[in-house]
Formats: C-alpha cells, structure tokens, sequence
C-alpha cells in the first residue's frame, strides 16, 4: 500500500487532520528505540504484491489503555468522535518490514502472528533502523495507517494472551480458511481480529496459507459470513411488512429499507460535495452495487467493501428474526466526513441501527418519502436503483397474475 504525506492531501483536509495530530508529530519523528504497548495491531500491505510490507503498530510507550488506538468495536460503542479516532490513529508507529506473501519463518514474521492472535494488549521492545516519518494513508477499507519505520529488532514481553479456539483453529492445518473464520465467528471472536488472523496468514490449509493484505482480509471475511448467512436466510419466510431504520455515525447517514420478497440486495452511497472522496465536488456522487437471490460473482467495484460490510450487517438481522427480504441501503456521506476510518463505521452502524426501533409503511412509495426527508440529497439516489425497480416489476407481475 502506498503512503501518501498529509501535506500533499486537499489543504483543507491536511489542515484539519494536522491539527488533530499535531502533539504526536512531535512524539513520533523523535523516536528510534522503544517500548511499547501493541493493542494488539498488525497491518499487511498490498503494494508491491506478491513482495508487500508488513509489521506492526504500537504506540512508543507502555500504555495500560493501548488496545483502544485499535479498536473499532470500541470507538463506535463509545462514539469517538473523528477527531478521538484520529488522535489514535496519530500514536501508533509501524515497525515495517518486506517480505513475500509467502514466507513463514524468521523472528519479525513470528512476533507478528503472535500479536495477530493475541487477546489483549501486548509489550514490545522495537529497534528501529531509523526514525519514522509522519505521513499517513487513508483508504475506504482500513483505519488510517501512518508514522512507517523500517524494523531493525522487535522482542515480545510476555507471553500474549490466546484463546484456546483461536490457537485451536490455528493449529489446524487441514480445516479450509473460510470453514475457520465462520467458526471463529460462531466463538464471538470480534470481526476485527478474526480479519487480523486471516491477512496474518494463519488459517487455511497449510499448502495454501500465505499473508493477506488487510484491505483484502477485511472484504474477504465480510463476504465469506455474509454469504454463509446468505445461505440460511433465503430459506426463511418473506417479511410481511416494510420496515426502515436509520442510524448515523461520524458524518455518514444510514437508511436501511426491509421489503416484503425474496432475498435480494443492493447499496447506494451518495457523496455530498466537501466529503471525502468528493472534496472538489459540485454535484452528489452516486454509486450503487446490486445482487440478486442467486448473489454476484463479479466483485462489487462501485461500492467496494462497504458493499460486504452491509450486507453482513443486515443479514445478521435477518438470520436473528428468521426471515427473507429484499434488502435496500442508502448511505449519504456528509461533509462531517473529512477524513475516512474505515469500513467499520458502515458496519457497526448499519448493525446498530438494527437495536433501534423502525418505522412501518403501508406502501414502497412512502418508505421512500420518508428516506427522503432525512437525507440531504432528497430522492435523486432513487433513479440509481436497481432493486427499487426488479422490487416494482415483481410487484406488476404478481397483480398480474392474481387477475388472471
């Protein structure tokens, strides 16, 4: 994965985020030797492929709180504001290293997988090569990665913490990787750290287990469980009302639109001009991705991960109720929004929006009036929609078909 200096990111951006991180600017670029508290956190990137950098995060100092710089679940439990996230995202050095996909020995590849393993927060000692550099990359998936030194030495103090079914499913070289992650996920292991597990290279069949670049685990572990839950939920009954939820977190707005049918999906994400990803924007950005009862095989390019992250999401909902339904997202991303964290967001506030009380509607057209009135952009998204329109046309059809 490339870094990118703040300093060359749109002004307004690189002024905002600059501000916030500031104190750790100083911190960071005087630091060589340290110890330090992992949360625990690992990242593996995906420049360069086969060939990618890899390593570890940590702040350069012991800290009794570390494991919240990398903690996602956590940072939407508590609400942390962009400017909370940011500070901790600012801390954390990453001791890197080079490596092929591929390898699995020598001492930096060791200490990295026991961190990816580990339960709770670990002491490291690090020597550097040289002092990091403070610039960061912020990507759709991931939480922002910065502060990247070349690795001279890292020691373990301690011995990490592990859960017998994670070192269980680990030690298991004949169980396939997808088989692994859904059993880790029935154990309650956090989606975070089950994404670690896997770019970590230490599930699947032995011939076959290599490093994952974290962007891709993150997908990759969403698609697997949603499709896992795919397969129980288009058995279920039909849902026999319409219901909408919503929930906003961090400057991005969610409407989640349940219709009475067979399972079928899609998201749509509007990007407010003075948004990420549409800083210079005059217009809305609209993208969409759509999947019928039969699922898709091309990947979702428009909408990418957030694509998987809500499916899982609303299809943990389904599978807790019992029922099947057509499936619709609306994502407005708002000018709040000045700095991505990752895909996590959508999924933890898509899921949360699930524990919130929904609005019922006779009919598909005043679910959407009402979107429409939360949403800055109004009914524009609307004409982007595939599932509105296959959702209308099965509609005609079965009239049809009563009258006959």
């Amino acid at each position: 994965m490339r870094f990118v200096d703040i300093k060359k990111l749109p002004p307004s951006v690189a002024e905002k985020i600059l501000e916030r991180m500031k104190y750790w600017k100083a911190t960071i670029e005087n630091v060589k030797d340290f110890t330090g508290t992992s949360p625990p956190s690992v990242f593996i990137g995906s420049n360069n492929y086969p060939k990618v950098f890899m390593g570890i995060l940590s702040p350069p100092e012991q800290k009794k709180n570390a494991y919240i710089l990398d903690s996602p679940e956590k940072w939407y439990q508590q609400k942390s504001s962009l400017d909370q996230i940011l500070n901790f995202r600012g801390q954390l050095i990453y001791s890197r290293f080079q490596s092929s996909i591929k390898n699995s020995t020598g001492k930096f590849i060791e200490v990295l997988q026991e961190l990816a393993m580990a339960k709770k927060q670990a002491d490291i000692e690090v020597e550097l090569k040289k002092k990091p550099k403070f610039r960061f990359d912020f990507d759709s998936w991931i939480t922002p990665i910065g502060n990247p030194a070349p690795i001279e030495k890292v020691e373990l103090v301690g011995n990490p913490k592990i859960e017998r079914n994670v070192d269980y499913l680990v030690s298991d070289v004949d169980i396939k990787a997808q088989n692994a992650v859904q059993l880790l996920y029935k154990s309650n292991i956090p989606l975070g750290r089950i994404q670690k597990i896997l770019s970590a290279g230490l599930l699947g069949v032995q011939i076959q287990r290599k490093f994952v670049p974290t962007r891709w685990s993150i997908t990759a572990v969403d698609d697997i469980l949603g499709k896992n839950l795919m397969e129980n939920v288009r058995n279920y009954q039909e849902l026999d009302e319409i219901r909408l939820f919503n929930n906003e977190y961090l400057g991005n707005h969610y409407e989640i639109l349940l219709i009475p049918g067979v399972y079928q999906y899609e998201l749509i994400e509007t990007k407010l001009p003075k948004s990420v990803w549409n800083i210079f924007g005059t217009t809305p950005a609209i993208n969409s991705d759509y999947e019928s009862f039969f699922g898709r095989k091309a990947y979702a390019n428009q909408t990418a991960g957030a694509f998987y992250a809500g499916r899982l999401a609303v299809l943990e909902y389904l599978e807790k109720i019992r029922k099947q339904a057509a499936i619709l997202i609306v994502r407005e991303v708002r000018s709040d929004y000045f700095a991505p964290v990752g895909i996590w967001q959508l999924r933890e506030t898509v899921r949360d929006a699930f524990n919130k009380p929904f609005e019922k509607f006779d009919s598909l057209d005043d679910g959407i009036k009402r979107i429409a009135q939360r949403l800055i952009i109004k009914d524009r998204w609307t004409s982007y929609s595939k599932l509105l329109k296959e959702v209308k046309e099965q509609k005609r059809i079965t009239q049809f078909s009563k009258i006959k």
